[in-house]
């Protein structure tokens, strides 16, 4: 991954990663003008020579680092990629940004890249932790970080101020466990297997109508829409939905998932969930609170026989 070449940080087959320099005003405001309509409405990279000299006083800022990602047969200046808001001590975290030239998209390029500034951001610069925010409609940003290895991890609404108004995010994370390369290893140790390290399941529920799907997630259970993903107009839908720590997959494909499956989670605050979800003007189904050895459940049935059931432990007392 490192480089003979003294401009490049790192190197991959086709690309490297170096830093920011005045020298390359000129190459990277044409490249943001060019690339307008493919950067609209997401990001915004410097286009002037004065909004570029900004640009680059910030990137040397110590809670910063800038990368210019360049083609090696050209030198070209194929993107750019950002670590901001960097944090050391116990935390050892920061967010990257990043954007591809509107020649360069498409080529695979910018996910060569990344991986160089992964391997720097925990190797170099001692992180554990990066993330992404996204907006859920731009869907080659998903791609790119999904390909990397990064995990979904929720969605924050109005999250940062973006082309005239507050917009919501998806949260994408990785730590350095989920990237081993970028821990430096005594010779001969990369023919040792990695361990496994389990995350989070998400259930798969199997849905059969969009609108009935969302009255009841959405409006009932007040989940709240992460993402969604068709591969056409008019194809089935894929989408998530959370609420808290509850994190749901919903699909119209067939063969995803098997309908009338079930998802147990344990809860605090059971009744207050009852309470709300009785006053809400939901005229399929009317759940009461049962009581057995495990403590107090709730049980709530979608509308394609999918059952939610969320447990109290120790609840006591219920009402049917």
């Amino acid at each position: 991954m490192t480089s003979s070449d003294d401009r490049y940080l790192a190197r991959g087959p086709r690309v490297g990663i170096r830093p920011f320099t005045a020298a390359d005003r000129a190459e990277f405001t044409t490249l943001a003008r060019q690339s307008a309509e493919l950067h609209r409405p997401w990001l915004s990279p410097p286009v002037t020579d004065d909004a570029y000299d900004s640009y680059l006083a910030r990137l040397q800022e110590p809670d910063r680092e800038g990368f210019l990602v360049c083609e090696h047969d050209s030198g070209r200046i194929a993107g750019y990629l950002t670590v901001n808001n960097i944090v050391h001590g116990a935390f050892r975290c920061g967010a990257i940004g990043y954007g591809a030239f509107a020649h360069a998209a498409g080529r695979g390029l910018m996910s060569e890249g990344l991986r160089l500034v992964l391997h720097h951001a925990f190797g170099e610069l001692g992180l554990h932790r990066l993330e992404v925010n996204v907006q859920p409609d731009n869907r080659q940003s998903i791609a790119l970080v999904r390909r990397a290895g990064f995990r979904l991890e929720g969605f924050s609404p109005d999250f940062l101020f973006i082309d005239g108004a507050w917009r919501g995010h998806q949260r994408w994370a990785m730590t350095s466990e989920m990237f081993p390369d970028a821990v430096e290893r005594p010779t001969g140790s990369r023919d040792t297997p990695q361990p496994v390290v389990l995350q989070r399941p998400v259930p798969v529920f199997r849905i059969f109508d969009v609108a009935k799907a969302q009255d009841f997630y959405v409006g009932y259970l007040g989940c709240a829409v992460d993402w969604e993903h068709r591969f056409a107009p008019g194809m089935p839908l894929y989408t998530q939905v959370s609420r808290g720590a509850l994190v749901l997959h919903l699909s119209e494909h067939h063969g995803d998932a098997t309908p009338g499956s079930t998802v147990h989670t344990e809860l605090t605050g059971v009744r207050t969930l009852h309470a709300e979800l009785a006053a809400k003007d939901y005229p399929y189904q009317h759940p009461g609170l049962e009581e057995d050895e495990f403590g107090t459940s709730l049980t709530l049935t979608d509308p394609f026989g999918n059952r939610l059931r969320f447990n109290e432990r120790g609840g006591g007392g219920a009402t049917s």
